[in-house]
């Protein structure tokens, strides 16, 4: 049976992570753990992200051999990788700009950082998992998203996206998504007539 992973479990993982690893290093959470200290009351079973070392240091066996030894120390399951591109068919755009960031907490020297909910949710509705669904709705209820700017960065993530019939099975995904769920996120304030057809056709980048 998996651990199922709570706000004071990934503050335990980090600060373990920090006196094992004195170095300055960037942390950028992804998946359900975004979900979880954004809305505050959904746990995770593991703990997602991408790392950024010090540009030119040589560390990176050292830091996959300090993470198996806290993961082993404190029993908390993660994934992590150099690009999060690597987990996804679709584009994540220029979301290693900081801009789309968000300051989580700092463990000595290592800075944690979040997505922006809109681009997050990116490698989300990518997915389309249930509980992947679940974050968004959570995510986009609690956070003031506008859902007319949403819908056309997941229409840009599509347009810089190699083609495949994955590709076309996710941008199925973004139109169901915003018409079976969207009314209950947005209500009045969700203009469909101006989000749904950006997904029922090849429409140029919004």
């Amino acid at each position: 049976m998996r651990n199922i992973l709570h706000l004071e479990t990934i503050d335990l993982f980090f600060q373990t992570l920090s006196e094992e690893w004195p170095h300055a290093t960037e942390i950028l959470l992804v998946g359900g753990a975004v979900a979880l200290v954004l809305g505050g009351n959904r746990p995770t079973e593991d703990i997602d992200f991408e790392v950024s070392l010090v540009p030119g240091a040589k560390r990176w066996d050292d830091f996959q051999s300090v993470v198996e030894k806290v993961k082993e120390k404190t029993k908390i399951r993660v994934q992590f990788s150099e690009s999060i591109e690597r987990w996804s068919m679709i584009s994540f755009l220029d979301y290693a700009n900081h801009k789309h960031r968000i300051l989580f907490k700092r463990y000595g020297k290592i800075h944690v950082f979040l997505l922006k909910p809109a681009y997050w949710s990116i490698g989300k509705v990518g997915r389309y998992l249930d509980q992947d669904i679940k974050d968004m709705i959570l995510v986009f209820s609690k956070e003031k998203i506008d859902p007319l700017a949403l819908a056309r960065l997941w229409r840009k993530a599509l347009d810089q996206s190699p083609r495949s019939t994955q590709l076309f099975n996710v941008k199925k995904q973004m139109h169901h998504f915003f018409k079976r769920y969207g009314p209950k996120i947005w209500g009045r304030y969700l203009p469909l007539e101006k989000i749904l057809p950006l997904f029922e056709k090849e429409a140029e980048s919004a």
